[in-house]
């Protein structure tokens, strides 16, 4: 079960690692900063980046924890996004007891929706050093 866990939690990170680089090649030479709108949702959504890179640098996973804070993700998601967030919830919530979760196409695209909205308007690929926990 560790293994099937370990293996989502990668495939979201690395979901989210996409939507980063393809914000950031995409913000290119614009000198603007990105929208830090919805406040609650970016909250949310710099809480599970922090997470993810916590869970890496300790080599330790923690679906609980993530459960959590894309449950916060999902509570504050803006309409573009509610859906998806709530399947990515859904999804993260199932993992541990039906391991197919993580290889469904709408699942992976409903994490890459959430996660290019939230690089987007969280403005996670303009800021200058790491991004501050709660």
């Amino acid at each position: 079960m560790a293994a099937v866990v370990a293996r989502v939690v990668a495939l979201l990170f690395a979901a989210a690692c996409v939507a980063g680089c393809s914000s950031a090649s995409s913000a290119g030479s614009t000198s603007t900063p990105t929208t830090t709108f919805p406040k609650r949702f970016c909250d949310a959504a710099t809480r599970y980046e922090n997470e993810l890179n916590r869970e890496a640098t300790h080599d330790k996973r923690d679906l609980a924890r993530q459960v959590t804070i894309v449950a916060d993700i999902a509570r504050t998601a803006p309409p573009e996004v509610r859906a998806d967030a709530q399947t990515f919830l859904r999804a993260l919530q199932e993992v541990g007891h039906d391991p197919k979760v993580r290889d469904n196409p709408a699942i992976e695209q409903a994490v890459n929706n959430v996660n290019r909205y939230a690089s987007n308007k969280c403005g996670f690929f303009t800021q200058q050093g790491p991004s501050e926990g709660f």
